[in-house]
């Protein structure tokens, strides 16, 4: 992370210095497919679990769209998917107690636990362009907006809860983050963020 976050910083230094026509006006559409790392996938460990397997990836997915309103504010939308979870055996103990013996009779069984959960997330978006050469667009941005969740909790294959609804519903998102264009209209970008979605972004950026 430090080793991404340095290079990020060079190359938006660098970046700074060159003196070139903006490649992104009042008028332009961005859009931005991506992909997001990492995912919620996370299980307490307390030495009882056996054969962890992931639900669902480690990956996110979404887009952004973006409407300059100024030569460096723009407004638009991101849209992102994830679907992760766990599932594992675990060696559970029940003490029963005995009345005719007076004492508790122990009982040694394994237990499968699965758990997946869907979070979509619509949010608004608001970005302030801070570096913009030719090949290079920089900007910091805030989102908020809905999160829909559905969480599915089975024990041994039979379901135990179902939740239809986020605990609380509200996504939101603070980044910094990049466009490093190869032509006039098409390139990459990576983005950097606190909530909403995968900490690390990238993928690809479209200029119109």
């Amino acid at each position: 992370m430090k080793k991404t976050l340095l290079l990020f910083g060079l190359v938006l230094l660098t970046s700074t210095f060159s003196i070139a026509q903006s490649p992104v006006t009042m008028g332009s559409i961005l859009i931005d497919p991506y992909v997001g790392f990492p995912t919620s996938n996370v299980i307490w460990d307390n030495g009882s679990e056996l054969n962890y397997k992931i639900n669902g990836g480690h990956l996110s997915y979404g887009a952004r769209a973006e409407y300059m309103i100024a030569g460096d504010i723009g407004i638009g939308f991101d849209v992102n998917y994830v679907r992760c979870g766990y599932n594992y055996d675990s060696n559970d103990t029940t003490y029963t107690w005995n009345q005719a013996s007076g004492q508790y009779d122990t009982t040694f069984s394994m237990s499968n636990y699965d758990y997946l959960a869907q979070r979509t997330r619509i949010m608004v978006r608001l970005n302030k362009h801070f570096v913009q050469t030719d090949q290079v667009d920089a900007y910091v941005g805030v989102g908020a907006g809905y999160k829909l969740t559905k969480r599915d909790w089975k024990t041994n294959g039979e379901a135990t809860l179902e939740q239809e609804e986020a605990l609380i519903p509200i996504a939101c998102r603070i980044a910094i983050g990049a466009r490093f264009y190869f032509t006039q209209n098409i390139g990459a970008h990576i983005e950097l963020g606190a909530f909403g979605g995968g900490i690390i972004q990238a993928g690809v950026a479209v200029k119109l």
